[in-house]
Formats: C-alpha cells, structure tokens, sequence
C-alpha cells in the first residue's frame, strides 16, 4: 500500500503531483517529484519576495526533484478529476439510491451531462481514466466535493496547512466509503481496491472547530 509523501517539504505539493503521476514505477514517481518542484517555483518567488528564507537543505530538496522531462498536464488533470466526480457521484447514489450505485452508471451519468453540454466525456474516455486514477480516486474525489478551493482563516489560527489536513482526513472518509460500501444484496467488489495512495500510518486527522467547518467537508 503506497503511502503520500507527506514528509516532502511542502506536502500538498508533493501529493498533487501524485494526484497526477499515481503510478508506482520510479518513471511515474519522478514525474510526480518534478511535478511537485514546479508547482513550487511561483510561490517560491512569493516567498523570498516577501522576505522570508527558506533553509538551504529544504530548497535543495525541491530542485533536485525537478529532473523528469512533464508534457501537458490538460490530459491527465481532465482524467484525474473526471475520475473524482465519478467517485462523488458513487457516494451521493449510495446515500440516496444505493441499488444503482456502481460505476457503470455513475459513467452514464457523467457521458449524459457531457452529451448536453457538448463537453468531453465519453464512456471510452471515463473508463480510461478510471484505470488510470482510481488508486487516487478518493483524492481527487475530495478535491471535486471542494471544487478545488484550499485557503484557511489565518486571522483565527487556521491556516492552509490545516486545511490541508482536513482534505486529508475528508479524502480518508472517501477511501473508507469506496474500500468498504457495497449496494445492498449485491456481490460486487468495493469501488476501490486495497491498494490505493493513502496517509502513512501515524497520520492522525485533524480535531475539528466547533466555529470553523472545513471547506467542503464531506456530509
């Protein structure tokens, strides 16, 4: 069972490249690493912009991550996130009409809307993606519950990192649903298999504050 790099110096970096290179080969891992190094490289600039130092042995870390030869992300972030409102289409029939929740119909679902709004979405192109991503279908399932949106309220002590967490822990909830939910009566396999991307076992979820719900925090 692979687990997140969360001891990566910036951790939400290092797990969206993930998000995007889920393989486990080091082909796909050095993607998600260099990735990870480029997605720093504007608010790295912010950073020292605003007069902060980030120590050596840190910055190091991140530029030598940056070695793999990226094409267009366009293609593979349409697949990740087709793939994650696939899996929040799966837990929204399991709550409401839990005999027709599987993914061929969460599928149809999807190529319907995509019909009508003349966007890509068709059935060959879902079930690509599902193979593709469903070892980080929970993540990404998450990230389309909050339509992306990460922040915190610095001004009350919560910030992006514990935001973060409570991503983590809402993609951990999704996990659990797609490792373990079955319709009721059917014989089926769970929507995800045993082995998925998933937090390291001493990870433990954020306590959450009574005042401060989590943005897109799952029902």
């Amino acid at each position: 069972m692979p687990f997140l790099p969360l001891d990566h110096p910036e951790p939400f970096a290092a797990t969206l490249g993930v998000m995007l290179y889920p393989g486990t080969s080091e082909v796909d891992q050095c993607k998600a690493r260099t990735f990870a190094a480029r997605w720093l490289g504007e608010p790295l600039r912010r950073f020292h912009g605003a007069g902060h130092t980030l120590p050596y042995d840190s910055l190091a870390w991140i530029a030598q991550e940056a070695g793999a030869s990226l094409t267009g992300l366009d293609d593979p972030w349409w697949a990740a996130t087709a793939v994650g409102e696939l899996l929040k289409t799966l837990s929204i029939l399991a709550r409401n009409n839990p005999r027709v929740a599987s993914w061929n119909n969460a599928i149809r679902l999807f190529e319907l809307v995509s019909t009508r709004d003349r966007t890509k979405g068709s059935q060959s192109e879902l079930w690509d993606a599902k193979r593709c991503f469903l070892s980080v279908a929970h993540l990404w399932g998450a990230w389309c519950i909050r339509e992306g949106r990460f922040g915190g309220r610095a001004d009350v002590g919560y910030d992006e990192c514990d935001d973060f967490q409570f991503f983590l822990a809402e993609a951990e909830q999704l996990r659990e649903f797609g490792q373990t939910w079955r319709p009721p009566g059917a014989q089926r396999s769970p929507f995800l298999p045993s082995e998925v991307w998933r937090v390291p076992e001493h990870w433990a979820p954020p306590i959450p504050r009574a005042d401060l719900a989590a943005d897109g925090k799952i029902p």
